[in-house]
């Protein structure tokens, strides 16, 4: 390097950064105390706030831990979507194609409801023509029903003695 720029740059350190770099070791000096006096006060607080961006953090850090599964789960469910998307067009083109379509046609009506119509027919009947005697039939067969179900109807098993 030229002399003459050597000499510049040190006389400019020692008349810039050198009186700045002093004047901040001074001030340095004569803060420390205060600084350490308001970090011994603070330092409950600092212990706090450290805790409580550790807590609003730890869902991230899960779920940095468990990125891996996530993506694998993530790919897998995109890949099942597709396919299930694609199986759902085809079969229905398939169906349409050849004419699978099932219409299933109403069924008529079924024993259990013909009896219960033919029993409210019969009772609407008997009681337009007698109405002090009324055909107790149906009730008689309902009362059946509702007795076969009580507890005391039923026969109780005793137990054998077993050796477990």
């Amino acid at each position: 390097m030229n002399e003459h720029a050597t000499l510049l740059l040190t006389a400019l350190y020692y008349t810039l950064c050198l009186p700045v770099y002093t004047l901040f070791r001074a001030l340095a000096l004569v803060l420390s105390p205060l600084y350490y006096g308001l970090q011994f006060v603070l330092l409950p607080f600092i212990y706090l706030a450290r805790f409580g961006s550790r807590v609003i953090v730890f869902p991230f850090v899960l779920l940095a831990r468990l990125e891996t599964l996530y993506v694998y789960l993530g790919v897998a469910g995109i890949i099942g979507v597709c396919a299930g998307g694609i199986l759902y067009f085809i079969f229905s083109a398939l169906k349409s194609t050849f004419n699978l379509d099932s219409y299933d046609e109403g069924y008529g009506v079924t024993a259990a409801e013909y009896r219960a119509a033919r029993c409210k027919r019969k009772a609407g009947e008997d009681y337009a023509s007698a109405p002090v005697l009324m055909d107790t039939s149906c009730r008689f067969k309902d009362f059946r029903l509702l007795k076969q179900r009580d507890l005391l109807a039923q026969t109780i098993l005793e137990e054998d003695d077993s050796d477990y």
